[in-house]
């Protein structure tokens, strides 16, 4: 029955071409807007996982990392007085504008951090070391962004006006964007400071590596003293911003209508393809009703033909995603293909085209073997 049936679907080519493509195309838009939504979720927190530490210090009222306060100088003492508090790392996030050589403005995101040990920031360099960024006035701007702030290439010790003063590029990262697509730009946090005006000792976060997570809850209460000071787990901020991005700002919804569609598109491509197959074998089937074939192996007739442009669809599928993946990435979009998000997005394209072919097993199933005498 698997040649017959395979025989049978590489015989209409024409049929075969169309439901390899509509199950390619909704393999492709679930693995991308999949994609784009774990990616959306990754930019959204890289800065607070890329600082690490178990506790993060905020001022009160603080929801997300892209929206908060300056905390005072003293903070940082404070923190690193009590008791089971290994280190406090400060940590800048803030807005600034830069001032074009064509005279218009744009907002950035300046980000300064002292990173865990081990870890770099910023990270994934193109140009440059992190060490380039301790000489005075140097920051590091993604290569995705230079022509939008317009920094000549090669960028590297250009001039840039930011904050209404002179500073220079000193190494250029590549795919570091934000979920907004609002140009992140990294300094010292000495440098970050002077930039914006902050006195010594002052950040917007303060990131807690402890010395025994288990103290996690006495840490937070002592801290927590402070009226103005709130402290959360690193995951869960990292699960309040990426939740407000990614599902409160309705991209998410987004993402998952588009995939939705191409479910849809692939669904009614490949159930029609399948049902006109199983209409144009009818007498066939009806022929190997009467010879005694049972039920079940008849409806193996359709489900081979399902399972081949499952698997043929869908790896097609998956090189179109590979492919648009790269293309999206020098807009400054990622999308994240691992091992997670590709076996769900081919295993729902699996249960699409066995929902698809129910029609015709049902079919298949309920064929009169007179029906070869007629």
């Amino acid at each position: 029955m698997i040649r017959i049936a395979l025989s049978s679907l590489f015989f209409e080519r024409g049929k075969l071409l169309a439901a390899l493509s509509g199950v390619a195309f909704a393999a492709n838009l679930v693995l991308v807007q999949a994609g784009l939504f774990f990616g959306f979720q990754r930019a959204s927190t890289a800065v607070i996982t890329r600082a690490g530490g178990d506790l993060w210090v905020m001022a009160r009222g603080t929801q997300l990392v892209d929206f908060a306060d300056p905390l005072s100088p003293g903070v940082g003492e404070q923190i690193r007085a009590v008791p089971c508090v290994e280190r406090a790392r400060p940590v800048i996030f803030s807005w600034a504008s830069i001032r074009k050589p064509s005279g218009g403005i744009d907002n950035v995101q300046l980000i300064a951090a002292e990173p865990a040990p081990g870890r770099a920031l910023p990270w994934s360099l193109a140009q440059g070391l992190p060490d380039d960024l301790r000489a005075p006035k140097r920051i590091a701007v993604d290569e995705a962004d230079l022509d939008r702030l317009e920094i000549p290439r090669p960028a590297i010790g250009q001039p840039v006006e930011l904050q209404d003063g002179p500073v220079y590029v000193g190494a250029v990262t590549q795919g570091i964007r934000s979920f907004t697509v609002v140009p992140y730009l990294f300094a010292e946090p000495r440098e970050a400071r002077r930039i914006l005006g902050l006195a010594e000792g002052q950040a917007t976060f303060w990131a807690v590596d402890l010395a025994d997570r288990g103290c996690a809850a006495d840490v937070r209460a002592t801290i927590e003293r402070h009226p103005d000071l709130v402290v959360r787990d690193r995951r869960q901020f990292e699960a309040m911003t990426s939740h407000y991005w990614v599902i409160g700002s309705g991209a998410g919804a987004t993402l998952a209508f588009a995939a939705l569609l191409g479910l849809i598109v692939g669904l009614v491509v490949v159930g029609q393809t399948l049902y006109s197959l199983t209409e144009s074998r009818s007498r066939e089937l009806a022929t190997l009703k009467a010879m005694g074939a049972s039920g079940r192996e008849l409806a193996s007739f359709v489900i081979w033909q399902a399972a081949l442009l499952a698997i043929a669809g869908s790896a097609i599928g998956l090189v179109w995603a590979f492919g648009l993946a790269r293309l999206v990435q020098t807009i400054g979009l990622t999308v994240v293909l691992d091992a997670t998000v590709i076996g769900a997005g081919l295993g729902t394209i699996t249960g699409m085209c066995a929902l698809a072919s129910l029609a015709s097993v049902r079919k298949v199933v309920k064929l009169e073997a007179a029906k070869v005498f007629r």
